[in-house]
């Protein structure tokens, strides 16, 4: 798949912009449908059908606040290897289907799959009532042979749904001034 059909859903949810690259061929993950594991898996997240985001599925999760934001998480395994120096852009789709009070805020990281957890990135973001992507770039900090995606969600009293995660590995060196429309 070219990297114009993102193009055209990036103007609508407002993504990352590559210029005139396949993008896809710069996943590490694939997640077109939205594979987000959660724990504690009680109650069971509802998996849902919806229009207008890639893949047409999300995940609806009620969440309160826990005495750590991790206390309920959502979890996506990334395939590649992230190496130290690695430019790499994590996106998400999302939205606040009933905000906490206040307005709705997530972490999103991407980790060790085992302890000590180590981050290789992390992003913040204030999450709508509005489905919208979510998009940040960094130079990995740390060299990750297995990782994943974690979203903490025991930050309030909130209902929260996920559609699908994508990682994207540029390498090393990669101009990061490329990546119009996703916070560095």
């Amino acid at each position: 798949m070219k990297f114009w059909l993102l193009l055209l859903a990036g103007f609508a949810f407002g993504t990352a912009v590559v210029a005139q690259e396949d993008i896809w061929t710069k996943t590490i993950n694939n997640d077109a449908n939205g594979n987000w594991y959660f724990v504690p898996d009680k109650p069971k997240a509802k998996y849902f059908a919806v229009e207008g985001i890639p893949g047409g599925h999300a995940f609806r999760v009620k969440a309160n606040k826990g005495a750590n934001p991790w206390d309920l998480q959502a979890s996506s395994p990334v395939n590649g290897a992230i190496n130290e120096g690695d430019v790499i852009m994590l996106m998400y789709f999302a939205r606040a289907a009933e905000p906490a009070e206040g307005g709705s805020s997530l972490t999103a990281r991407i980790q060790a799959t085992a302890a000590p957890w180590t981050a290789t990135m992390d992003m913040t973001s204030n999450i709508t009532g509005e489905w919208k992507s979510y998009c940040a770039h960094r130079v990995a900090s740390a060299t990750l042979p297995k990782s994943s995606v974690s979203i903490h969600l025991a930050t309030a009293k909130q209902v929260i749904e996920l559609g699908p995660v994508f990682v994207f590995n540029f390498g090393k060196g990669y101009p990061t001034n490329q990546l119009k429309g996703c916070d560095g």
